[in-house]
Order: C-alpha cells, then sequence, then structure tokens
C-alpha cells in the first residue's frame, strides 16, 4: 500500500509539473527565415509569457529593428539599434474579412526537432493557399501576438482562420497563389527554451521617442 501510494504521489507530482510547464507556456527564443522571391530576410523571436521581442537581423548578423510586442496590453514599441529611438505603433488597420476552407491532414513530417502536422488553408476568391507545417510546445504566445501586430501579411491573416490552433506555432509557412507560384515561406532554423532576461522586453535606457509631426 505505501509503495502504491508513493507510486501515486511520484506520478501526480510529475503531472503538476507538466501541466504547470504547458499553463507557463513556451519560455525561449525562435529563429527563421522569411523568403519572398530574390529576398531572404532573418528574424529571431525572444519570448517571455505575454512579451515578444521580434529581431529583424541582417546578412552580417547585426540587428537592424525591434519590435517589443505586449501580448496583456496589446501594444507594439518599434526600436531602432542604429538612432537609439523608439516609436509607438499604433493599431489602425481594418480586419479583414474573407471566407477560407481549413484543412487539418494529419499528414506529419519531423522539423526543427518537432513532430509538425500538416494544415492547409485556401480561399480561390483571394487566389491563395497557404500551407503550414505545425508544432506543439505551449505556444500561446503566437495568436495573440498575430492578432496584436494586425499586419495585412497573408502568412498572419490565413493562420487567423485556423479555429483551435492555440498552443501551436508553424515551423514551415508556405505562400502561393491557386496556380502554384510560391508568393513568400517562412522556415524556423532553431528553436531553444530557456529563461528570457525582462530587460529584453523593455525600452533601453538611452532611447528617445520619436514623435512624428
Amino acid at each position: 500500500m505505501n509503495r502504491t501510494l508513493r507510486f501515486l504521489a511520484t506520478t501526480g507530482g510529475l503531472c503538476a509539473l507538466l501541466t504547470a510547464s504547458v499553463a507557463q507556456g513556451f519560455e525561449g527564443t525562435i529563429e527563421f527565415t522569411k523568403t519572398t522571391g530574390p529576398v531572404v530576410t532573418n528574424y529571431k523571436y525572444y519570448v517571455k509569457g505575454d512579451h515578444v521581442r521580434i529581431e529583424e537581423i541582417s546578412s552580417r548578423g547585426a540587428v537592424q529593428g525591434i519590435m517589443l510586442v505586449d501580448n496583456h496590453d496589446r501594444t507594439v514599441t518599434a526600436l531602432s539599434p542604429d538612432r537609439k529611438l523608439y516609436m509607438d505603433v499604433p493599431n489602425m488597420r481594418l480586419p479583414k474579412d474573407f471566407k477560407a476552407e481549413v484543412k487539418k491532414t494529419g499528414e506529419m513530417k519531423d522539423l526543427a526537432g518537432y513532430k509538425c502536422e500538416k494544415w492547409v488553408v485556401k480561399s480561390p476568391a483571394e487566389d491563395r493557399v497557404l500551407t503550414y507545417w505545425v508544432a506543439q510546445d505551449a505556444f500561446n504566445f503566437f495568436i495573440p501576438m498575430l492578432e496584436t501586430l494586425n499586419r495585412k501579411d497573408e502568412q498572419a491573416l490565413f493562420f487567423l482562420k485556423i479555429s483551435d490552433a492555440k498552443g501551436v506555432f508553424p515551423m514551415v509557412g508556405l505562400e502561393q497563389k491557386n496556380d502554384g507560384t510560391e508568393v513568400s515561406r517562412l522556415e524556423v532554423t532553431k528553436v531553444s527554451r530557456g529563461t528570457q532576461r525582462a530587460d529584453l522586453f523593455a525600452i533601453p535606457a538611452g532611447y528617445t521617442k520619436f514623435e512624428r509631426n
């Protein structure tokens, strides 16, 4: 009996730890590339709770621009490392409404260290087919981030058409026209879990606010 109780206590503790990990969500970094025609751009996400730092990185490895996203307050701040400036980014774009067909295929593939499922989102009227290979790792920041950024980018707009997508992240996102022509591709190159410093998500000391006239 005592052995059984010890086993239940141990497994119960493990379940509690796993549940807590999922509840806390992903914390760490995600590196990926975006290819649009001949242009390839490198990005890196730093994720901690409701906060996401997005860095755009040059081919030489230099940080060209930074976006600080607060999913709780639904705010976005742009930083210019070269000029030591920051600017509040207003969210003024109206949501785009269109019909799309979503198919979760069940087809699996190993990508960036994850088992990923193929999801396809089609809209003939928009002349677009989006194919995502998604991984599950409590990526709870992703959909709120897309909503906060409120971009008109099809990679984001079509992903938001998927129901029950909480906690997933696309390791590959392929945007094509109805005839199969590739428009853009997002591809994750590295995912790292780990504690992130809080100061990464704050405006650095010495930065001046840029005011539009």
